[in-house]
């Protein structure tokens, strides 16, 4: 099969979410990707559930099969020295490098960007750490939770909820997905510099800060402006834009411009309530949100969220259910485009999980293979690539070099 990065060669040093998503994105699209995990113990995620059937097992996470799929797998101890060496073999044929190790950690093994880019000059390295590579707060530790609250995420979420008792709210793995996306874009722009100019280079990327960029800054230019704090305690004063609850869960209504406003009216068979004054101008019914909020939710109550959509689109005015997972699922848009798909892992069989979220004409996205079982791939790669023996390869076993 014909793929858009078939000739793209990448090493991931990864754990968990963020560098493992990072180049699973590479991967799905043709990459080669050979994931390193430590002996004996694999990525952390083999062991975050869920779990098929709530039967725990490092081959049996949901979470893993779905990050690592389309790529091979080997296990390696970099602390010992002949795992140094055989890591600077595999990065002297790599294009990107992908890791999250904390920063330091690989300069302390000698395996930093400097000692690496010896070996290899044309080498992308991609760093993903919570706060980055430089900075007060490069040494210290965190994870998701902290950079989604400390990028001032949280603190404008539950957005209009009226009252700043309520605490502000997590999503969870939003700090760590986004972060992938971004580091995946950024290397493939210095591979395309690679590309043209033989020269790698090293890209730094900060959760903290790829969640502020990509959640945050848009509402928080309030404070540049108008040195004026958002948050959650804020008054909604644009009318009817929030979540209405209705038969069978919730609504989304945006419907502060006229024109939407006049067309929800007629859907809800033009009360004699809309016609007051209070709701006659987008102005007015701002100022009375809630008072507006209190009778669109009387009338929807009555009706399922499916009926609300369908009423929706026949009126034409912007509002959409908030869907559970399994309705998701079951959403004909997704299936029309194939967006859920299936897959065999030797484990727990054929499953479903998500697909892309785009589609190639000429180079499709397809799943290849599924996540690699621990070390599954060590004696293709250690044995008919880089020429280990059979001997050298149960000699490093016992040593627990790999």
């Amino acid at each position: 099969m014909k793929t858009a990065l078939n000739d793209v060669k990448v090493i991931e040093y990864g754990n968990l979410i963020s560098a493992p998503y990072c180049s699973k994105m590479l991967a799905d699209l043709g990459a080669e990707v050979i994931k390193i995990e430590k002996p004996g113990e694999g990525d952390e995620a083999r062991r975050r559930q869920p779990f098929l059937k709530d039967i725990p097992g490092i081959e049996r996470s949901g979470l893993f099969i779905y990050l690592n799929a389309n790529k091979m797998g080997i296990t390696l101890n970099l602390e010992s020295a002949r795992g140094k060496e055989i890591f600077k073999q595999l990065i002297k044929d790599a294009d990107i490098l992908i890791e999250d190790t904390k920063p330091g950690e690989l300069d302390e093994l000698g395996l930093g960007y400097r000692e690496l880019q010896l070996v290899n000059p044309s080498l992308v390295m991609t760093s993903l750490s919570v706060f980055g590579q430089t900075g007060p707060y490069k040494d210290y530790n965190g994870n998701d939770y902290i950079a989604w609250h400390m990028s001032g995420t949280s603190y404008i979420t539950p957005h209009f909820a009226g009252s700043s008792d309520k605490p502000p709210l997590y999503a969870e793995d939003q700090a760590t997905g986004l972060p992938a996306i971004t580091a995946a874009v950024a290397t493939m722009m210095a591979l395309h510099w690679q590309r043209r100019t033989g020269i790698g280079q090293h890209v730094d990327v900060s959760q903290l800060e790829a969640t502020l960029g990509g959640f945050a800054q848009f509402s928080n230019m309030h404070w540049p402006y108008e040195h004026r704090i958002v948050s959650r305690a804020s008054k909604n004063t644009v009318a009817l834009e929030n979540f209405i609850k209705c038969k069978d869960g919730w609504v989304f209504f945006h419907c502060s411009e006229q024109q939407h406003w006049e067309r929800l009216v007629q859907a809800m068979g033009s009360p004699e309530w809309a016609k007051e004054e209070r709701f006659k101008t987008k102005l007015s019914r701002g100022e009375n949100s809630e008072a507006l909020e209190e009778l669109v939710t009387e009338w929807a109550k009555n009706y399922t969220k499916g009926e609300l959509s369908a009423l929706a689109k026949e009126k034409r005015y912007p509002s959409g259910p908030a869907d559970t997972i399994d309705e998701v699922v079951a959403n004909p848009q997704f299936k029309e485009r194939g967006f859920f798909v299936e897959w065999e892992h030797p484990v727990v069989g054929k499953l479903t999980y998500p697909g892309a979220p785009y589609q190639f004409s000429a180079t499709p996205w397809a799943v290849r293979c599924p996540a690699p079982l621990l070390g599954q791939h060590n004696e293709e790669i250690y044995c008919q690539r880089l020429g280990y023996s059979p001997e050298d390869l149960a000699s490093m076993y016992q040593a627990g070099i790999i």
